[in-house]
């Protein structure tokens, strides 16, 4: 057909246009659809969890033992602290540790999906829990804190 407009091309897992398909976009694309979270088209977005083991809300600010995880469009990532130790794992192509890894937890590093088996992990090791239902939620996508619950409650 003569003066036919081709589509875009799409990533087969909803892949935003422009990102390329690195670890952290395919395995934050997946994680996405794996919710039924629909992040609006054209915007960067941020999701925020955090955890601690207490029996209250837990918070963004400063705290002994905490386990935070951060998820954007291209990347995402999780910071574990306890006592005077910290370890900040980033993954965009590959996981990556960002300043340190003072729990050795790089070589531990699950895909998004499964990052509860990690969580679990640490209660073990630590001989702590996580309250799930006390977690922090902060997301810039319209109404996926329900989903973002739900997925937080399973680990």
């Amino acid at each position: 057909m003569t003066g036919a407009v081709p589509a875009p091309a799409v990533h087969p897992i909803g892949t935003p246009l422009g990102l390329s398909p690195t670890a952290g976009t395919l395995g934050v694309a997946a994680w996405l659809r794996d919710r039924g979270i629909y992040p609006p088209a054209g915007r960067r977005w941020t999701i925020q969890i955090a955890l601690e083991p207490h029996d209250r809300p837990a918070s963004f600010t400063f705290a002994p033992t905490k386990f935070h995880i951060t998820i954007n469009p291209d990347s995402w990532g999780f910071m574990f602290v306890h006592g005077d130790r910290t370890s900040t794992i980033h993954v965009t192509n590959i996981a990556t540790a960002r300043d340190r890894d003072e729990h050795r937890l790089l070589a531990m590093a699950p895909p998004l999906r499964r990052i509860g088996s990690l969580v679990r992990d640490l209660e073990a090791r630590y001989r702590f829990f996580f309250p799930r239902h006390h977690a922090a939620v902060r997301s810039d996508i319209p109404s996926s804190e329900p989903m973002l619950r739900a997925w937080i409650s399973s680990f």
